[in-house]
C-alpha cells in the first residue's frame, strides 16, 4: 500500500516532546525516519513516567514507546568529531532534519543550518526552541510550561473561575503538542517548496509563539477593545458554561436561541425559562448565575451519558467532561478504531492513541514498535553507510556511537 511520505527521508535529533512528535507525524504517515539518540542514555523521554510496571527502565517509559514508533533508532555522540562526521553523512541523504537543541548549540558544533545547507542545499531544517531563533530570548533556556505561562494562555485557565485568587493552570503537554504539530505544518510547506524548487529552508518554530495561538480570541480583546480577558470572564451569552450533574460536570453551548428553546423543552418547559431574565442570549449571559443554578437542579437529577444522549435527541449541543478513563470506553472512539494495539519488544503489547487524521488512498498506519536504544546502529551504519563490523566495534568502544 502507497503511503503519503513513503519517498521522504527524515533525521530527528531531538528529546521528549516536542521533535519526536513532530517527526512522528511524518513517519506514521510513510516517511523514514531515523532517531539520532546519545550513546548510553537516549531521549531524556526515556526516564519519564508512566514506566511499564512501574520499573524505571530506557526501554520502559510509555511516553516515549508512544512518541517514537516507526522510526528507526541509532546512537551517535556529536560531542565527538568522529560523531559529527557520521551526522554530516546521515544529513546529506535526508529531506528533512527535526531538531529541538538548544539555540545556537548545533552551530557550536558545526552542524547549524548554514553548515548543513552546504552539504545538502535541499535540506528543510526544522528547529524547535522555546523562543525562537532570533529576538532577546533566543539563548534562554525554557521549556513548553515556560511558554505556555509566557504566551497568556494560563493566565485565562481555568476558564469561568469563580475567584481570580485561584491560581492559573496549565495542562504542560498540551502545548508541547500544538507546538509538535505547528512544526509539522510548516514542514510539510517547506518540503512543498524544495520538491517544486529543489531548494530547502531553515524552519523556525517557537513554542511561546505555537502557545499564543490557542488564545487567539482572547488576544484579540486588547486591540480591539483594549480588555484583558482573565479566568472570571464569563461569556457575554448564554447558556455557555460549566455545570454540575449527578456524576461530574458537563458543558452547555446553548447561546442560540433555538438551542436553548430545545433545551427548555427537554427540561418539561419549567415556568422559570420564560422569565425576562432569560428571553434573549444577551440576557441569560447577564443572568448567568441564577440560571446555572436553575439549570442545576434539573442536571442534578441525570448523569452525564444521560445528558448527552437528550442532547443528541433533541438537538442542542451538550458535552460530558470526559476523564481519560471515559474517553477510552467512548463508542465513536470504538466503532473509528482510534486505538490501536502494537507490541514492542520489551513493553509487550499496549494501547496507544491512533491517528490524528485520515487519508482515504495514504492511510496512517504503525509499522514498527519505537526503536530499542541503538537498535538499527548496524542497519544504518554498516549495511547503508558501508562501515564494516569492526569499525562499527571500535566506534562502540570510543564511545562514538
Amino acid at each position: 500500500m502507497k503511503t503519503a511520505l513513503g519517498d521522504v527521508k527524515v533525521v530527528e535529533y531531538g528529546n521528549l516532546i516536542g521533535a519526536p512528535y513532530c517527526s512522528k507525524l511524518m513517519a506514521d504517515l510513510g516517511a523514514e525516519v531515523i532517531k539520532v539518540e546519545k550513546p548510553g542514555e537516549g531521549d531524556v523521554a526515556r526516564s519519564r513516567q508512566p514506566f511499564l510496571n512501574d520499573i524505571p527502565g530506557i526501554e520502559h517509559s510509555g511516553l516515549f514507546l508512544y512518541l517514537n514508533a516507526n522510526k528507526l533508532g541509532v546512537t551517535l555522540n556529536l560531542e565527538k568529531p568522529a560523531g559529527r562526521e557520521i551526522f554530516k553523512r546521515l544529513i546529506k541523504d535526508a529531506d528533512i532534519l527535526v531538531e529541538n537543541t538548544e539555540c545556537g548549540e548545533l552551530d557550536e558544533l558545526g552542524l547549524g543550518y548554514d553548515d548543513l545547507k552546504q552539504l545538502n542545499p535541499a535540506l528543510v531544517m526544522t528547529s524547535m526552541t522555546v523562543f525562537g531563533q532570533t529576538g532577546p530570548y533566543r539563548h534562554f533556556k525554557g521549556n513548553d510550561f515556560i511558554a505556555g505561562h509566557m504566551s497568556g494562555h494560563s493566565y485565562i485557565m481555568p476558564r469561568f473561575a469563580s475567584s481570580a485568587e485561584l491560581p492559573p493552570l496549565m495542562e504542560k503537554t498540551q502545548i508541547a503538542f500544538l507546538w509538535a504539530i505547528t512544526a509539522a505544518v510548516a514542514t510539510m510547506m517547506a518540503l512543498h517548496w524544495q520538491r517544486r524548487t529543489g531548494v530547502g529552508q531553515q524552519v523556525d518554530a517557537s513554542a511561546l509563539e505555537a502557545a499564543i495561538q490557542p488564545g487567539q480570541f482572547s488576544v484579540m480583546f486588547w486591540p480591539y477593545a483594549r480588555k484583558i480577558v482573565t479566568r472570571e470572564t464569563r461569556n457575554t451569552v448564554g447558556l455557555q458554561q460549566f455545570v454540575k450533574c449527578k456524576d461530574g460536570q458537563v458543558f452547555f453551548h446553548c447561546s442560540e436561541q433555538n438551542h436553548w428553546q430545545s433545551l427548555v423543552k427537554v427540561m418539561g418547559n419549567p415556568e422559570w425559562a420564560h422569565d425576562d431574565r432569560f428571553k434573549t442570549s444577551i440576557s441569560r449571559g447577564d443572568n448567568r448565575e441564577a440560571l446555572e443554578e436553575l439549570v442545576t437542579r434539573w442536571t442534578m437529577d441525570h448523569t452525564k451519558a444521560e445528558l448527552f444522549q437528550m442532547a443528541a435527541e433533541y438537538g442542542f449541543p451538550m458535552a460530558p467532561v470526559n476523564s481519560v478513563a471515559d474517553v477510552m470506553a467512548n463508542q465513536q472512539l470504538k466503532e473509528r478504531d482510534f486505538f490501536v494495539e502494537w507490541e514492542h519488544p520489551v513493553a509487550g503489547k499496549l494501547t496507544y492513541p491512533g491517528a490524528p487524521a485520515r487519508l482515504s488512498r495514504t492511510p496512517w498506519a504503525i509499522h514498527r514498535p519505537a526503536p530499542l536504544l541503538g537498535q538499527h546502529n548496524e542497519e544504518i551504519y554498516c549495511k547503508r553507510l558501508g562501515y564494516s563490523q569492526e569499525e562499527l566495534t571500535s566506534m562502540y568502544q570510543a564511545g562514538i556511537i
